[in-house]
């Protein structure tokens, strides 16, 4: 079990730290930033928070990019990390995983450059929608080379798997980056970072109405073709931790269908809100884990297949010339 965690470990760093990115723009271009109203020094506060953030997520995106390069090269050669050098370049340059690679690598740079270039200017429409396009595309390719692409590029499949990938990390990240750069204990004395907090509230609850709808939409679908049945749920490590991340899931879908009122009482709809994203964004990070555990796995639907094949094969054995079989058996060293 610890080596299927530490397997997840790179694609999890990567989730969250693409999440973030996410998060952060948009609380740049909707939810955070665009709250302060006229407050200059509100402003100023939130673009230095969001770029410093981004900072430690581009970081990780980096980092958890080459972590995810050697991973895979070793997966691919059944090769230790140490054997694995002089086959980078094969991987890189002559399978579909290193094209979408440098796709990704590219989008980082862009990303990387946008940070640097946006420094004065983190709040142009220019510079997010950048940002907002270099996620999108490392999103692209990460759906480009994961189980989704086994039906071919572009098939409805993998743009199922894509837009479902955009929707979670655009409301989780959100989740994640207030919870990061805001908390109930700052505001419970300043009235106008309470003004703000509601209103960055009334935003997100607006913003991730149409978004949460196509995580909703797009992940039955994606659970109907990588499952096909409610028994593949139960019977294979694909299965179960699908399992946990629907459950999480769920308690989250009943958390946001019933969001708290704001009323009359601003201080504690903007305090209740707060609380309530810090114990979200934990629920975000746990489903983040059990997604990156299960895109590890064999998916449910060619588990099963493989379970029956491997029924067949043993039924089929039973019914063989007694000597045969123990020809069979003998072979695969069960003879005594």
């Amino acid at each position: 079990m610890l080596n299927i965690f530490m397997h997840g470990l790179a694609t999890f760093i990567d989730l969250t730290a693409l999440s973030s990115v996410v998060g952060t723009v948009l609380c740049l271009f909707w939810t955070m930033c665009p709250a302060c109203d006229d407050s200059s020094i509100c402003a100023n506060t939130c673009f230095d928070r969001c770029r410093r953030l981004l900072f430690f997520c581009l970081i990780g995106l980096s980092m958890s990019s080459i972590g995810m390069l050697v991973q895979r090269t070793m997966e691919m050669a059944g090769l230790g990390i140490t054997e694995i050098t002089p086959l980078l370049p094969t991987v890189l340059f002559s399978s579909h995983y290193g094209s979408m690679w440098f796709v990704r690598t590219a989008s980082i740079v862009i990303a990387w450059c946008v940070w640097w270039i946006g420094k004065r200017h983190l709040n142009s429409r220019i510079v997010i929608f950048l940002l907002l396009s270099a996620c999108a595309a490392i999103a692209f390719s990460r759906s480009a080379s994961s189980h989704a692409a086994d039906y071919g590029d572009l098939s409805l499949q993998q743009l199922s798997d894509w837009f479902h990938l955009m929707a979670a990390i655009s409301w989780g990240g959100a989740l994640l980056s207030i919870s990061l750069m805001l908390s109930a204990s700052t505001i419970a004395d300043n009235s106008d970072q309470q003004h703000i907090v509601a209103g960055i509230a009334d935003r997100f609850f607006a913003l991730f109405g149409p978004v949460f709808a196509i995580l909703v939409l797009s992940g039955l679908y994606n659970t109907w073709v990588e499952v096909r049945s409610f028994g593949a749920l139960l019977t294979s490590p694909y299965g179960w931790f699908l399992s946990a991340k629907l459950l999480i899931f769920a308690y989250l879908t009943y958390r946001y269908i019933a969001p708290p009122q704001r009323g009359k009482d601003e201080v504690a709809y903007a305090i209740k809100f707060l609380k309530r994203t810090r114990v979200e964004a934990f629920l975000i990070l746990a489903i983040l884990l059990c997604v990156s555990l299960f895109t590890h796995e064999i998916p449910a639907r060619h588990a099963a297949h493989i379970m029956m094949d491997h029924e067949q094969k043993m039924d089929s054995n039973h019914g063989m010339d007694p000597d045969l079989g123990m020809s069979h058996h003998m072979e695969h060293g069960h003879g005594m």
